[in-house]
């Protein structure tokens, strides 16, 4: 991991927060709550690949806990942070080029790794945090069919143009 990371991660974690909170959470509101566009979750997707799991889960956390400052949903993005930046790992390390990560790509970008392998690790990545994220709203199985996969796969489907127009227009490369 290059001595470079905090800074575009700093800026990307307050940009996103902003995003999310001032302009996205409005959204949500709009549609009584049943389609959100999360982007917060690709501040935690573009965290240095090499860095370690648990700081991984503290800054999924942090951004969480931020944006549920905004929400008023105390705990609910930061259980969805802090269970995405575990999930992440594990979603990183089935997608690894032959031989691991060198260092050499910093973050799960297309800049290093291609768009469909991005299309890929993030389409998987956005779904297991929105499932997690209404499972932990509604908190109870019961309603899993009607309610949790539903939202979460409209959710989806309004977030994944999003995260790609915006990875198309800032194309980060660190």
């Amino acid at each position: 991991m290059k001595g470079n990371w905090f800074f575009p991660n700093l800026w990307r974690f307050l940009s996103l927060l902003a995003v999310q909170g001032l302009v996205l959470s409005g959204i949500s509101y709009n549609t009584d709550g049943y389609v959100s566009l999360l982007l917060y979750p690709l501040f935690i997707l573009l965290l240095p690949i090499l860095m370690p799991i648990p700081l991984v889960v503290l800054a999924g956390f942090l951004i969480g806990l931020s944006v549920d400052f905004f929400t008023g949903t105390l705990g609910l993005h930061a259980s969805a942070g802090a269970f995405s930046g575990y999930a992440r790992a594990i979603i990183l390390d089935r997608f690894a080029p032959q031989g691991g990560y060198t260092g050499k790509e910093p973050i799960a970008s297309p800049a290093y790794f291609g768009w469909r392998w991005f299309l890929s690790v993030a389409g998987i990545f956005f779904a297991v945090h929105l499932l997690w994220y209404f499972s932990m709203a509604y908190f109870t199985p019961v309603y899993f069919f009607n309610k949790i996969l539903p939202q979460a796969a409209l959710s989806w489907l309004s977030t994944m143009p999003v995260v790609t127009v915006l990875m198309r227009l800032f194309y980060p490369k660190n």
